[in-house]
């Protein structure tokens, strides 16, 4: 386990969110899009499934939950913040406190 430099918040919207759906994983992965003619960026995803390749991963424990945070997310804050964003067909986890490159 690496020694992290930041604080992990998880909003107890998320956690009740996580509850209901009977989920206790949060997976943060970060992947690159765009690419030949269009500029490439990376994005971040929340997701609530457990990773498949483990090693990819930083892992921690927190509030009962298992977090996978991805090893190539450059966290720039002291406090990786977690919430929930309501939107029309239900809500995503948002998270704020990356660094995200974008390259033209």
């Amino acid at each position: 386990m690496m020694d992290r430099s930041f604080k992990v918040k998880i909003d107890n919207t998320v956690l009740d969110y996580m509850r209901k759906k009977r989920k206790s994983n949060l997976t943060l992965t970060i992947s690159s899009t765009g690419g030949g003619c269009c500029p490439t960026f990376e994005v971040s995803e929340v997701s609530l499934v457990k990773p498949d390749r483990l090693d990819a991963f930083d892992i921690f424990q927190q509030n009962d939950v298992t977090l996978y945070i991805s090893k190539n997310a450059r966290v720039i804050a002291t406090t990786l913040h977690f919430m929930l964003k309501k939107n029309l067909i239900g809500a995503t986890i948002q998270v704020e406190g990356l660094s995200l490159k974008k390259r033209d």
